[in-house]
């Protein structure tokens, strides 16, 4: 059984002036919140830019085997660049393949001349943030806007970050003062995850209450705050992905969102009860990490959620295309005190990943 909600919605100008109350980042983030929050009123480029990446999910997907096989990085446990079929995000172990991700390190916010996070010396079996990055270069002008619009994306979760260290600073005890807003904007393990759920395939069975999550396991990110776009939905039938056709990056994207109404977005709110969750065309998503969590010592919660895959009956052809941006501390920052976020990440990334 499953509800929908609208989530903590504020415009970008009150990031911006530092007039966010106390009481609003609780209601977002807080023990009996859903651990999410929307950004509106973005800069004008966020449309377009939008549009354009989340249409080179579909290209990218689109590409042959050999061409994709180009752009994994076996070496970074398949967490930079193309990836599809290497996570384990079920109870029970089975293999992701519902979705191709394509991973970029962001480094490059905090210098535009690194292309993997700090720390290869101090942790050279970490490849999967020190690997430099994997571009393809039969996309024309993907490197580009992928790099403007996580740069937009950091930059709010920037604000986001410096709003919750006014919360933290009034309500933890000897909590530093700024120190979420720096790990946002110094960190180079940042990361950025495109994904690409691929139509349902004709004539699979319906999906029960059991394969809610059949798009998608339900999880906790483990970064601090997670940038979420909408997700577009385009029908590949009546519009294959073709970058070679010379027609023009952007696909046609349906304008009533998904053909079935149950999918997308869910969170388990803190009572158990599942919640399904949109997020408008014009607006960012932030939700909480575990990370996040153990830094606000518990004050702010990280959140359960998955994403529903559409039943075939209602949704052949149709892709779901959408990108996280999960900023993190640097490899060698401490999460709780005792832990940094290198053994942090390694433990979840061990867990997540079948070789």
């Amino acid at each position: 059984m499953s509800y929908t909600t609208d989530p903590v919605t504020i415009p970008l100008s009150d990031l911006e002036s530092g007039s966010i109350p106390s009481s609003t980042l609780l209601n977002a983030f807080g023990p009996e919140s859903l651990g999410i929050i929307i950004v509106t009123s973005l800069p004008a480029r966020f449309t377009t830019l939008r549009s354009r990446l989340l249409s080179y999910a579909s290209h990218i997907a689109a590409l042959s085997p050999q061409e994709l096989a180009v752009l994994e990085a076996p070496e970074a446990n398949y967490l930079v660049g193309w990836s599809c079929g290497k996570e384990t995000l079920t109870a029970d172990g089975r293999v992701d393949t519902l979705k191709g991700s394509y991973y970029v390190n962001c480094a490059f916010y905090k210098d535009p001349a690194l292309d993997g996070a700090d720390g290869k010396d101090l942790y050279p079996d970490f490849k999967e943030y020190t690997a430099g990055n994997v571009w393809p270069t039969l996309l024309a002008g993907f490197e580009e806007c992928f790099k403007e619009l996580c740069t937009l994306i950091i930059d709010t979760a920037v604000l986001v970050a410096r709003a919750c260290d006014r919360y933290a600073v009034e309500n933890i005890d000897d909590y530093t003062p700024g120190y979420l807003e720096h790990v946002v904007k110094t960190s180079t393990t940042t990361k950025a995850r495109l994904l690409h759920y691929f139509p349902p395939p004709a004539g699979t069975d319906e999906e029960g209450e059991e394969d809610l999550d059949s798009w998608c396991g339900t999880h906790l990110d483990h970064g601090c705050l997670t940038g979420l776009t909408s997700a577009m939905y385009v029908d590949e039938l009546a519009n294959p992905p073709n970058f070679a056709a010379a027609v023009g990056v952007e696909l046609p994207e349906l304008e009533d969102g998904p053909p079935d109404k149950e999918a997308g977005l869910y969170i388990k709110d803190r009572t158990g009860q599942v919640v399904k969750v949109g997020i408008p065309r014009e607006g960012l998503a932030f939700q909480t990490g575990e990370a996040l969590e153990r830094i606000t010592r518990g004050r702010f919660k990280a959140v359960p959620h998955f994403v529903r895959g559409m039943r075939p009956s209602k949704g052949v052809g149709v892709a779901r295309n959408t990108l996280a941006v999960f900023t993190q501390p640097n490899l060698y920052e401490k999460v709780d005190g005792e832990m940094d976020f290198a053994a942090f990440a390694k433990m979840i990334v061990e867990k997540n990943t079948t070789m």
